[in-house]
């Protein structure tokens, strides 16, 4: 007995002393835990208590643009606030671009920093993005609050908008501009933002899609780090020509290696002759110029310009991309003013070119796209009210059997009575012509065989004509606007394929002297363009007149910073 109620009471001791040590142990660790919770609540509320203050500063800021006080942050002023409004409200004024309370700049903030810091890659200037408040902020962190968080909002949502459609509207420099004026999705890409796309990634899939375009941004890339001299201007006379000694060979040669006409090598030339002259003559190819390998004036004023001035050539040019309908079409035809020429593509392949005449300076040819809807063979020409006016009236005065022997008829205006022109009183005609002058078809009517017509405002087409002489010209701006095509009877089988009508209908169709209107099975995008820097599809660098100098005031735009 005594054993056994000794072990019991020994167990009994021994059970109640280790639970004593649990309920202390427990009551120890439950404190700990408590604390832990309170501390952790204490510190969950103070973070939620700074991101809603950082959320409310931002709310407060945009209300007080809202109600009408100057949408500037330091030396930044926003210029998309009603944007920026529209968006923060929708998500609750949460930050995009800050962490650590607003206090620091996340990843795709400084991601944002430098892709506005690297935007003269694509010609445009990094001081229109905020780019100084922002670049100090990097300098000095300390300084980074919910005001950052806002301009850096304006700068991508500036930056998207500039790539997509260009910074410099086209019609404040000219009206023969209409550009296809695309507006950025705020909401679409500032929720990519939020969903961690990259911003390089978002500002790609802006950018125009046409590989000339990219093209081009490496040649900017090349010609803004290339180690150019500076040039001296090269005399523009004499000419130099084969066999000719020049003490301004040696410079000519120097240019063309560093544009890649002329091989690399330590050669001088003492004479004109031989690789020289071959090196000339690709340089006069790449800038448009008869390719006779005579150094003349034309190609000594383009020997004569810079590098420097090229690249600025390109940025202008950059910016033209950014005007244009990205959706140019599977199959489509493109003419180049600037050029003088007219190409034809298939899946962005090359199918066909030809030379083109364009709009005289004072009767420029206007930029815009269009689709191509009917052709019109044997067509009869009415002639514009201005032209007739100020180029066949004076024709008319001098000669009153103009009109019969290019085959016109007179029309009272706004009728169909045929006047007879013996019974006008021509001398009294100035700049009220109440006539209305229609050429028959036939081998003199300027509109030639045939008309591709893309009705627009211009009243601007594509045509033939009976002036063929003209497109053995070198610089081809002769017509009142309307385009003038060098073989339009190919390019008219060419675009009634679908139609299944080949050469021998549309011959047919001619020979029968009637005027024929033919849809097409399948309107044919057309997009009037006026580029004067391309790298073509060898990777030739190509320069073009700015013969309607559109260059120099468009480069003046986009080089002013936005205020």
């Amino acid at each position: 007995m005594y054993f056994k109620g000794s072990l019991f009471f020994t167990l009994s001791f021994f059970s109640h002393h280790r639970f004593s040590h649990y309920i202390h142990a427990f009551r120890r660790n439950l404190v700990a835990v408590i604390c832990a919770l309170v501390l952790a609540g204490d510190a969950f509320g103070s973070s939620a208590l700074q991101g809603a203050a950082v959320n409310d500063s931002i709310r407060q800021r945009l209300e007080a643009w809202s109600a009408g006080y100057p949408a500037k942050i330091s030396s930044a002023p926003i210029r998309n606030s009603a944007l920026l409004n529209a968006y923060y409200e929708e998500t609750g004024f949460a930050p995009l671009w800050l962490k650590d309370y607003g206090r620091a700049f996340n990843s795709a903030a400084l991601e944002l920093i430098s892709v506005l810091q690297g935007v003269d890659k694509e010609g445009l200037l990094p001081a229109d993005y905020h780019i100084a408040y922002l670049g100090q902020l990097i300098t000095e962190p300390s300084e980074i609050s919910s005001d950052a968080e806002l301009v850096l909002t304006d700068a991508f949502l500036f930056l998207a908008q500039h790539i997509l459609a260009g910074k410099v509207d086209p019609e404040t420099l000219t009206n023969e501009w209409k550009p296809a004026k695309e507006v950025v999705d705020a909401r679409a890409l500032l929720t990519k933002v939020a969903s961690n796309v990259p911003i390089a990634d978002i500002v790609q899939s802006l950018r125009p899609r046409q590989p000339r375009y990219s093209r081009l941004v490496k040649t900017l890339a090349w010609l803004n780090s290339a180690q150019a001299p500076e040039w001296e201007p090269l005399a523009l006379s004499p000419a130099i020509k084969k066999g000719m000694a020049d003490t301004r060979l040696s410079p000519i040669a120097e240019r063309l290696r560093f544009w890649g006409d002329l091989s690399e090598s330590e050669e001088t030339f003492t004479h004109y002759e031989g690789e020289l002259i071959e090196a000339v003559t690709r340089f006069q190819r790449r800038h448009g110029l008869e390719p006779d390998g005579v150094v003349g004036k034309n190609t000594l004023l383009a020997l004569n310009v810079s590098p420097v001035q090229r690249a600025n050539d390109v940025v202008v040019n950059l910016e033209r991309w950014r005007w244009l309908d990205q959706n140019m079409g599977d199959y489509f035809i493109v003419v180049n003013i600037a050029n003088f020429d007219l190409r034809v593509y298939k899946s962005n392949e090359l199918v066909m070119q030809k030379p083109v005449i364009v709009g005289r300076n004072y009767r420029k040819t206007p930029v815009f796209s269009d689709k191509i809807r009917f052709l019109v063979f044997n067509p009869t020409w009415t002639v514009p009210q201005k032209l007739a006016v100020q180029d066949k009236l004076p024709e008319i005065k001098k000669d009153i059997s103009y009109l019969e022997k290019y085959g016109f008829t007179l029309y009272a205006l706004g009728e169909n009575t045929v006047v007879n022109p013996a019974d006008v009183e021509w001398d009294k005609l100035h700049k009220r012509f109440p006539y209305r002058m229609v050429q028959a078809p036939g081998p003199l009517n300027a509109l030639g065989q045939v008309k591709f017509m893309f009705p627009n405002a211009y009243d601007v087409y594509l045509h033939d004509t009976p002036s063929r002489e003209l497109f053995s010209k070198t610089e081809r701006a002769f017509s009142s606007g309307c385009i003038r095509v060098s073989d339009p009877i190919e390019l008219a089988s060419k675009l009634l394929e679908p139609n299944g009508m080949g050469i021998d209908q549309i011959n047919e169709v001619l020979s029968s002297a009637k005027t024929t209107t033919v849809n097409l099975k399948t309107p044919v995008p057309v997009h009037i363009e006026y580029w004067t820097a391309w790298v073509d599809s060898s990777g030739k660098l190509q320069f073009r007149n700015d013969i309607y100098e559109r260059d120099k005031p468009l480069f003046s735009a986009l080089t002013l910073p936005i205020e």
